[in-house]
């Protein structure tokens, strides 16, 4: 019987769309959870029969899809965060693009003799949620989308597989550094989140029940904040409608860390009341990220090694 604490979740990256590369070089994530799986579209059959009995179920579409839960830590997730920009890191620097890069996952369940692999061929991250809060671990959730799911017995011939780093889970209290925002003196936030979607659909073809491709909409970056509420300076940029920008980094103070900058933003709601005795006023704002000609991105994320 699987056992999920010994299930192990790989990765190798495709030269073609939906195609696994001969002899796979795949790597090992860290992970938390995932939710990997395939979706099968069926019809039931209409036709009319004397005895009341449906004829057929046909299978006329399929693809997967599924989530991978993770803690942040350093260098585990940089792959993925390419194709989620669908761009390319340049002098350790990324930004949103419109490049495409899809992965071969794969997962292996340990059931004795016989392992089980569930591969999932064509795999774009399609969104990522990155959730900062006091008194917590960074974390967050990839979102794929995959050309098909197939089950096998044994793994790829030639097939190699590479133990995941073993860099620190990244934390919102002390790894979490230079927050700044444009207007805002020495702003002070309990929480912050990210939520990144590229607006993916797959593209149907007659003649195969899987999609020939994947068609990336718009990039869309939103988030929330809560913050003390100590001054106007945070209230009166969503009251006014003026656009600012966002500047964080997560890691260490002068290595293995990521400052994630987003150059304009504009808030599109802001709330601030008193909630009750005995607490702190907080101020709750969500944010749109927007494009920046200087910067030529909406989201721009650096790494210092």
């Amino acid at each position: 019987m699987a056992n999920a604490s010994q299930t192990r979740l790989a990765y190798v990256a495709e030269t073609t769309y939906g195609t696994t590369p001969a002899t796979p070089a795949f790597k090992e994530v860290r992970y938390t959870a995932e939710g990997l799986s395939p979706n099968i579209e069926n019809v039931t059959s209409n036709e009319i029969r004397a005895d009341r009995n449906v004829a057929d179920l046909i299978q006329v579409g399929s693809s997967a899809s599924g989530n991978v839960d993770f803690e942040l830590s350093y260098g585990s997730f940089d792959d993925f965060l390419e194709s989620l920009m669908y761009g390319s890191w340049t002098t350790n620097v990324l930004k949103n693009n419109v490049i495409e890069k899809s992965f071969t996952l794969e997962k292996t369940f340990e059931t004795g003799a016989t392992d089980q692999y569930h591969r999932f061929t064509g795999s774009i991250v399609n969104s990522m949620t990155l959730t900062m809060a006091t008194g917590s671990i960074v974390t967050g959730s990839f979102d794929f989308v995959a050309k098909g799911g197939s089950s096998a017995q044994a793994a790829i011939a030639s097939s190699t597989y590479t133990g995941a780093n073993t860099n620190e889970v990244i934390n919102a209290a002390s790894n979490f550094a230079s927050l700044a925002i444009t207007g805002v003196a020495s702003p002070e936030l309990t929480a912050l989140d990210l939520s990144i979607t590229n607006n993916l659909s797959q593209e149907a073809v007659l003649g195969s029940i899987e999609a020939r491709a994947v068609t990336a909409g718009r990039f869309q970056v939103t988030g929330n904040m809560t913050a003390y509420f100590e001054n106007e300076e945070l209230y009166e940029l969503f009251i006014a409608g003026t656009a600012t920008d966002l500047t964080f980094k997560l890691g260490g103070a002068s290595s293995n860390n990521y400052v994630f900058d987003l150059p304009k933003i504009k808030f599109n709601s802001a709330t601030v009341v008193a909630g009750g005795n005995d607490q702190p006023v907080l101020a709750t704002l969500a944010f749109t990220a927007l494009y920046d000609g200087t910067d030529a991105a909406t989201l721009k994320v650096t790494r210092t090694a």
